[in-house]
């Protein structure tokens, strides 16, 4: 753990960045490039009536989006994990225009993931997962620090969310640096860091298995393992879906278990790591869902205004 904690230190130092540190910089949002821009408003103007359906992705028809994603994806990688594309709601292209955008652009930073749906909305549809197995998602509660997906063999490694309409009340994201979490643990306190490294159990939710108890007894891995890629730590967390899996599994957290869980949620939300910002029309957020945790604030939609947001997961093909 030492060694991994140590390369973590050094190559990846952009990676462990403070709440300060981030919104100092300016790599991690920005504006469409002007030719990124204009290959845009030419897709639009060529093809008025597309859609996120019919759309179909072609790297040779993208060459400014290709290169602008490589760098995008670099960032998510070995910058700053986060990254906000801004100011595309003002280039007056349609909601399809839109969401065919956003499919090229995760396109370019990988594979689409096809659990949900290659776009999955994300909008509150009056239930509770606090009552139903489903995702917080379908809800418009503060979702809590976490991670996307609770099945073992289900990974994205970059999950991604287009702004369709914000909210007028609630509904902020927040990120924050799990990566810099881990490294204060194993200072602080390392006997909570190992707990965090023991299998944990988790709810059967995400789409793909039955939720079945045989299937539940599968589904188990850390919160923080050991991994070869950005930045040597995989961060997998969603507290509730861990409380659930375990109590279903006639398996209660001990008290080891559940303070290491109570002290690693202060520190996700400590000031310190948490970057808080608000998504307006078309804006895109990609976040690097190995190493960095997001949430948002709960929300009230009100006539005319109901919040919606199109997900996508990506896995890294490199």
């Amino acid at each position: 753990m030492n060694n991994l904690i140590s390369s973590t230190q050094g190559g990846n130092a952009q990676l462990n960045w403070s709440a300060c540190q981030l919104q100092e910089r300016d790599t991690w949002r920005c504006e469409l490039p002007d030719d990124v821009r204009q290959e845009l408003l030419e897709f639009g103007t060529k093809q008025p009536r597309i859609t996120a359906a019919t759309f179909r992705w072609h790297p040779g028809q993208w060459p400014c989006l290709l290169r602008f994603g490589q760098q995008v994806k670099q960032q998510l990688v070995a910058g700053d994990g986060v990254f906000c594309l801004q100011g595309l709601g003002s280039l007056e292209l349609s909601a399809e225009q839109l969401r065919c955008f956003y499919i090229a652009f995760g396109s370019v930073l990988g594979q689409p993931m096809l659990q949900y749906g290659l776009l999955y909305p994300v909008v509150d549809r009056g239930a509770s997962y606090k009552e139903q197995s489903v995702p917080v998602s379908m809800t418009n509660s503060e979702t809590c620090f976490h991670t996307d997906s609770s099945a073992v063999d289900v990974v994205p490694d970059f999950v991604g969310l287009l702004c369709e309409q914000p909210s007028q009340q609630g509904g902020d994201s927040l990120v924050s640096n799990a990566l810099r979490v881990h490294e204060i643990l194993h200072r602080e306190s390392p006997e909570l860091l190992a707990s965090l490294r023991c299998d944990k159990y988790r709810d059967v939710v995400t789409p793909g298995k039955e939720k079945t108890h045989e299937n539940l007894l599968r589904n188990r891995f850390p919160i923080f393992s050991d991994c070869s890629r950005g930045g040597a730590v995989l961060f997998r967390y969603m507290r509730y879906w861990i409380e659930v899996g375990h109590r279903k599994a006639g398996l209660p957290l001990d008290a080891l278990e559940l303070e290491a869980m109570d002290r690693l949620d202060a520190l996700l939300e400590h000031a310190d790591n948490v970057v808080r910002f608000r998504l307006e029309r078309g804006d895109i957020l990609w976040v690097n869902n190995r190493v960095l945790a997001h949430n948002r604030t709960a929300y009230q939609d009100t006539p005319g205004n109901i919040r919606q947001l199109q997900r996508m997961w990506i896995a890294n093909e490199d």
